[in-house]
């Protein structure tokens, strides 16, 4: 399989991922105390920007230095990240704070198993990408 296509693979994982961690996000994350978005978790690393370059797309991040990894990140709005999922940081889509985590434990359990078949999906066409 092609980079190029292998890439439109790693979006549309992406993209089924996403409405199953925001049907989770979406109740939770609006009265946390404690932002878990921080910085740190959102820079891209060279994969990610390769892997957005293979997507023949524009919106390849210019990223400001980073200052301060444990701020909230660059790209955290007021209704949560200003990315679609599949442009944020790899490490960022990895990342579940544990309130989060109870959260999928507790809620349906087929849906729990799908969110976690995805991100092994997701990571598996991700090695693949970059030769892991």
């Amino acid at each position: 399989m092609s980079q190029r296509r292998l890439a439109h693979e790693i979006r549309e994982a992406y993209e089924a991922l996403s409405p199953m961690i925001e049907s989770y996000t979406s109740s939770l994350c609006p009265g946390c105390k404690q932002v878990c978005c921080i910085d740190r978790h959102g820079t891209h690393e060279q994969a990610d920007l390769e892997f957005i370059r293979l997507l023949d797309s524009d919106a390849i991040p210019v990223e400001p230095p980073l200052f301060d990894d444990k701020k909230p990140c660059r790209y955290l709005g007021e209704r949560g990240c200003v990315l679609v999922r599949w442009q944020r940081p790899y490490r960022c889509t990895w990342y579940f704070c544990e309130p989060l985590l109870e959260r999928m434990r507790q809620a349906d359990s087929r849906m729990y198993r799908r969110v976690l078949e995805a991100l092994q999906r997701l990571g598996l066409l991700r090695g693949s990408m970059i030769g892991v």
